[in-house]
């Protein structure tokens, strides 16, 4: 992979919180210092229905902003898997509550238990996105725990805050302990 510059696809249903979560990497990443771009894609029926959202992550200015070689997929549904997995050239990590990987591909999977523990310790399935991302980021190195949460910081209002950190820690020790399937 690309250590000057990463391509990222979240993909999932409307409602799961996918272009939450590309925003929160996205800030994330302006905090570390890589130059970013963000953009999602949703269908005007949005909840329930494939959508998804990209964050190009790059130590030089990004000249066109939307993905062209996908490095990253984190998939918080079937339909999105379904849809991307076969053009992510780097790694997929995916939610193994709601994906089934088609390990044939030619790339690693990542497998991350996001909504079980979402409502196991959270008793919060929409936390699941946060856990995904934290979980890459710890794996991937991309982000570092420090900005995610400083990035959450400034983007969740104050009450919200203490669980959907927990999330990103709960997803941090989920991605450090990641074991790639093959």
């Amino acid at each position: 992979m690309n250590d000057t510059k990463k391509e990222i696809r979240i993909a999932g249903l409307g409602g799961q919180g996918v272009v939450f979560a590309a925003q929160l990497l996205g800030r994330a990443g302006v905090l570390e210092g890589w130059f970013v771009s963000q953009s999602s894609f949703y269908g005007p029926e949005s909840r329930g229905t494939l959508c998804y959202a990209d964050v190009i992550l790059s130590r030089e200015s990004i000249d066109f902003p939307f993905v062209t070689r996908l490095d990253i997929l984190i998939a918080l549904s079937q339909e999105g898997y379904d849809r991307f997995a076969k053009d992510t050239v780097g790694c997929t990590f995916f939610d193994t509550g709601r994906v089934k990987p088609d390990l044939s591909l030619k790339m690693e999977h990542f497998s991350v238990t996001a909504e079980e523990m979402a409502q196991k310790e959270l008793g919060k399935k929409m936390a699941a996105n946060l856990i995904s991302i934290a979980a890459c980021c710890a794996k991937t190195g991309i982000i570092s725990k420090e900005f995610l949460i400083k990035a959450l910081q400034e983007l969740i209002e104050g009450s919200q805050r203490p669980v959907n950190i927990k999330a990103l820690e709960l997803g941090w020790e989920l991605g450090i302990k990641a074991v790639a399937h093959v």
